[in-house]
């Protein structure tokens, strides 16, 4: 497979799907909902980009996230995104401390709360993410270390593209 082969992949099924899915949830009732599959796109973005196969998969989650959050996502601080956003979300439905949750307010975005917790507005969160994708599928195309990782990935665990409600 070349480069452009695994990019139209990862447009139709990372980006179109998942991300689509993210869109859909952020404009409909499900604002928190759309944070947490936020931290879920970020994590199977972090996977391609280090190349994990399916026993990988299984540990060393933080460090992967935490490189991409580093690369792709720099304004971010990689350990609270990691422990805050995405563990205190996608396990426990909670926020782990650093983080105010707000949508339709992007002038407050990454400003401090009154509570001096960082605000992250939904839609510019989802720019950054979209953003982020972006740099990566240019890396991608562009870094042969890179595609081969994403093909690691991708030949190990696939994508969810078999199925569609």
């Amino acid at each position: 497979m070349q480069e452009e082969e695994l990019l139209e992949i990862l447009d139709k099924y990372l980006l179109g799907w998942a991300f689509g899915d993210i869109e859909r949830a952020s404009k409909g009732e499900a604002k928190l909902g759309a944070s947490i599959l936020g931290a879920c796109f970020i994590d199977a973005m972090a996977g391609f980009y280090k190349g994990i196969d399916r026993e990988e998969a299984k540990w060393k989650c933080g460090s992967r996230f935490r490189d991409f959050v580093e690369k792709y996502l720099p304004k971010y601080e990689p350990e609270r995104l990691w422990e805050d956003l995405r563990c205190g979300l996608v396990h426990s439905y909670a926020e782990g401390g650093s983080y105010e949750f707000t949508h339709s307010r992007s002038q407050s975005y990454f400003t401090k709360s009154s509570r001096g917790k960082t605000i992250l507005n939904l839609e510019d969160f989802l720019e950054d993410l979209k953003e982020a994708y972006n740099k990566l599928r240019k890396d991608i195309l562009d870094q042969k270390d890179t595609f081969d990782k994403a093909m690691r990935r991708y030949e190990s665990m696939g994508l969810m593209a078999s199925i569609r409600v």
